[in-house]
């Protein structure tokens, strides 16, 4: 009897990304949703929030052609390997409509939307009446057969810090190595512990093959953040102290490596407890965002930030990504 390989969970790993990103802000991931009754699960995302507009700060953390989307729910189903054809687009508008009555909305509180690794010919774009929609890389359409379908194309989205946790999946791989390099640039990638394993894990698997050659390896998030944690703990141990001590943030992973995992992680400097260790953790992650978008700091920014409280430094972060100016960043 031949074993058949397990396959990767691709929506899994998307899932299990996005779940450490959205749920800090009060927005619950969720996979194998039943978006029909008595019928099989599908391999889809369920992205939901409580009622009442999209804040600001999550809108800082959804990738484009998902923050603008002001609904309760969000259904997103995930394309790595697999092409774009016209019977993914009916198949999604089928769950669309199916979601819609077993879960029993209102057109006005879920969207759909496909999530695409690679990118199609511009003639099936043509062919089926897509047109950009504001941001880079996502299209909308109202199709024949009814209903209004969403794309995004990973390789397409800018390179900002709210799509890179979305563009470590791209088919392209010179787009996967900028996304986790802004993860690791923009301090995203610290937002928990469970993330940076999550990201470290997948960087070496997604940059040393290519996502079709993973199919039949049967990644999970488990298993990925397993490989992660101990690649991140081989390195560490390979390190002289010189080289530990300078790196950012050293006294936490060493307390995660010789604490038995107990020590959590800072998320943004918003948890409680620890609250000395919180306090750093804001101002590493807000310098190192000012310091990617405005470049080197001057002396009266890193005055003004080792000086504030938790709640400016909070604030401050959240400015970032709109503001035109340092002097905007730290306004009254």
């Amino acid at each position: 009897m031949v074993d058949h390989p397990s396959k990767t969970c691709w929506h899994c790993l998307v899932a299990a990304t996005l779940k450490e990103v959205l749920e800090p802000v009060g927005i619950e991931v969720r996979t194998e949703v039943p978006v029909m009754e008595l019928l099989p699960k599908a391999d889809i995302i369920l992205l939901q929030r409580q009622p009442g507009g999209r804040t600001r700060e999550q809108r800082l953390l959804m990738a484009d052609g998902l923050w603008d989307l002001d609904v309760e729910q969000i259904l997103m189903e995930i394309k790595i390997t697999q092409g774009l054809n016209e019977q993914a687009l009916c198949q999604a508008s089928r769950y669309d409509d199916a979601y819609l009555i077993s879960a029993r909305l209102k057109r006005r509180q879920l969207r759909s939307v496909i999530l695409s690794a690679t990118t199609p010919r511009a003639a099936f774009l043509e062919r089926f009446a897509f047109q950009p929609v504001r941001a880079r890389g996502v299209y909308e359409s109202k199709p024949t057969w009814g209903g209004m379908i969403r794309l995004i194309f990973l390789n397409e989205l800018a390179d900002a810090p709210r799509n890179a946790s979305l563009k470590c999946f791209a088919s392209r791989a010179e787009e996967r190595k900028k996304a986790f390099t802004t993860m690791d640039q923009t301090g995203l990638v610290r937002l928990s512990q469970p993330l940076n394993y999550l990201m470290h894990g997948l960087r070496r698997k997604l940059m040393r093959n290519s996502l079709s050659h993973l199919d039949d390896a049967g990644l999970t998030p488990d298993s990925v953040m397993l490989f992660g944690r101990r690649a991140l703990e081989a390195t560490i141990d390979m390190m002289s102290e010189e080289e530990l001590l300078a790196l950012p943030k050293v006294e936490q992973i060493l307390m995660q490596k010789h604490q038995d995992g107990r020590m959590e992680g800072f998320r943004m400097g918003r948890q409680e407890g620890r609250q000395e260790g919180c306090q750093e953790g804001a101002v590493w992650i807000l310098t190192r965002l000012l310091q990617h978008r405005f470049g080197p700091l001057p002396e009266w920014a890193q005055n003004k930030i080792l000086a504030a409280s938790a709640a400016s430094l909070e604030a401050w972060s959240l400015r970032v990504a709109e503001a035109g100016s340092l002097a905007e960043v730290f306004a009254e």
